[in-house]
């Protein structure tokens, strides 16, 4: 087991103090980031979704710094993730308990994670060779984690004043938006409209497949279409293939009368771009194929419509 150096110690300290500042900058801006979800979705924050899911937005938050930000990020983030990991096994009081909403929940994992933090600034040489480690789990897979706190001693993290400082919150503001709608959408559902449109080839391209969608989808802003190619003739052997498109959309699900379409507002937030790269928000979450085909928490039907 190594020893720190008094200068180890306080360059760690230094990391450590402008890490408190960023974690509680991100409070902040994450408070923004749910109320605004909500809001679009018109849901209501009226519930406490679990320790789990508490945890999970900060891990998913901290997680976006290190695929964006070199070796700072990545150790930084390895850091951040385990220290709010190990409260699944050594769970505070301040987060054992029942809380009345998502914005209440997140608000507690913060604060927590700010008083720890406090804690090791106090004595980095007594944590100095603990190790934090865990797993972190987004929309787009689940990603082991682990830090020595000795690793703080290897990088310079920025303070306030210094532009990268922002740089990064950015980067982990717009994980955590990510992982605020990654933990909403399964509210919703993904329908599936059957039967599906034949499109006959020698009346449509592929080319004209794809225009006929990015223009679809500017009206019908919930929607993803996808398309087969069938090879077929008729008794005369002439070439009758013909495109076989379904619609999907995403919202609360079909009825007799409404296709029960998620509102355009919360679309236009939500989804990067239209057809498969046309984009429509440079801002956006997520592209629209991987919202109806790989993200696998929301739950998927189908409606069958009379023509």
């Amino acid at each position: 087991m190594s020893s720190p150096s008094d200068q180890q110690i306080l360059h760690v300290k230094q990391n450590i103090r402008n890490l408190i500042n960023f974690n509680n900058q991100l409070y902040v801006q994450g408070n923004t980031k749910i109320l605004n979800a909500y809001m679009l979705l018109s849901l209501a924050d009226n519930h406490d979704l679990g320790l789990s899911i508490g945890l999970n937005l900060l891990k998913g938050a901290f997680i976006g710094l290190g695929a964006e930000a070199g070796i700072i990020g990545a150790i930084v983030a390895n850091f951040m993730c385990g220290v709010v990991d190990s409260y699944t096994d050594t769970t505070p009081p301040s987060l054992n308990a029942q809380m009345s909403s998502l914005l209440t929940r997140f608000q507690a994992t913060s604060e927590q994670l700010t008083s720890d933090l406090e804690m090791y600034y106090g004595n980095p040489a007594q944590y100095w060779n603990t190790t934090f480690s865990g797993s972190v789990t987004n929309a787009f897979g689940t990603y082991p984690v682990s830090s020595t706190f000795s690793d703080l001693d290897t990088i310079d993290f920025p303070p306030e004043t210094d532009s990268l400082f922002m740089e990064y919150l950015l980067k982990v503001q717009y994980a955590l938006d990510q992982q605020i709608w990654y933990t909403l959408l399964p509210n919703f559902k993904i329908t599936k409209f059957e039967p599906d449109t034949m499109y006959p080839c020698k009346n449509y391209t592929e080319q004209q497949m794809e225009s006929n969608a990015a223009f679809f989808y500017g009206v019908h802003k919930s929607y993803w279409n996808n398309w087969t190619y069938y090879h077929s003739t008729n008794r005369k052997g002439e070439d009758n293939s013909y495109f076989s498109q379904n619609e999907n959309n995403i919202g609360v699900g079909a009825g007799a009368f409404t296709d029960g379409a998620l509102n355009n507002s919360a679309c236009d937030y939500l989804f990067i771009d239209s057809y498969d790269n046309v984009v429509i928000n440079p801002n956006g979450l997520f592209h629209r194929t991987f919202v109806f085909t790989n993200m696998a928490t929301i739950n998927h039907v189908t409606h069958t419509y009379n023509h």
